[in-house]
């Protein structure tokens, strides 16, 4: 009776432990099969994961954009000025950019993406899942040296030509001449320009943005040292707007 009891109570421990290994087993199989899910989700950019209805509301601006399969889009926005609404049409490019006709609505603070005046957005996710689409408060411009044989120095003239041409000539002395036939107005400008800590070339606020205009006191303007390159690329940036349209996913957005 005694060596039966023994072995009762092994094959009880064992078929424990077979549970436990079991249950181990399985947790580990579904951690696994829900970070699958997740990487699945997560590197989905595609039309299909653009597509659908979303909002942005900043200070008193509403705004809902509609993103439809057949890029087509709908958009309304809600301000001090009444309420606007436009179609157009959209298509991705690259892994994560969502690029807009003409008629896409620019909100206060967002920057065009080129001169026809059409926009675009990059398609953002939280935690991987949550998507947005951030319309960038900043815009890039780009001017080519004209001496090409000194690319060892931040000085120098710098210039883009095109429909809207620009001049722009850094001096020894740490000030800045500039021209700029501006979408919005044409101008000139003179200011200075100085190093930061990270090597960046930074612009007073006489800096004339891609418009014409001068730098808001919310807006700055630096360059990554031209040194060793046949250009100069300038970022104008707000500081004080971030723009995200949030797709509705959720039963209660």
């Amino acid at each position: 009776m005694g060596i039966y009891r023994q072995l009762l109570c092994s094959f009880r421990i064992l078929d424990m432990s077979f549970k436990r290994i079991a249950l181990a087993a399985g947790s580990i199989f579904l951690l696994a099969a829900l970070a699958l899910c997740w990487f699945v989700i997560a590197s989905d950019y595609s039309d299909a994961a653009a597509s659908g209805t979303y909002k942005l509301t900043h200070d008193s601006l509403r705004s809902s954009l509609i993103l439809r399969p057949d890029h087509t889009f709908t958009q309304e926005v809600r301000d001090s000025q009444g309420v606007r609404s436009t179609k157009g049409t959209w298509r991705r490019f690259g892994e994560a950019g969502i690029h807009f006709s003409e008629d896409f609505l620019t909100l206060p603070g967002q920057q065009g993406g080129e001169e026809d005046g059409s926009a675009y957005a990059h398609m953002e996710k939280d935690l991987g899942i949550l998507i947005r689409l951030s319309l960038p408060t900043h815009e890039v411009v780009w001017y080519g040296r004209t001496d090409r044989s000194k690319t060892d120095q931040v000085t120098g003239r710098y210039e883009t030509s095109g429909t809207h041409p620009r001049t722009l000539v850094l001096n020894s002395d740490h000030s800045f001449e500039q021209h700029e036939a501006g979408w919005l107005q044409t101008g000139d400008a003179k200011g200075t320009w100085s190093i930061d800590q990270k090597g960046d070339v930074v612009f007073s606020k006489e800096f004339l943005k891609p418009s014409g205009q001068p730098l808001a006191e919310y807006e700055t303007a630096k360059a990554m040292d031209p040194r060793g390159a046949y250009f100069i690329q300038i970022e104008v940036a707000d500081q004080k707007y971030k723009l995200n349209y949030r797709k509705k996913q959720l039963p209660w957005q």
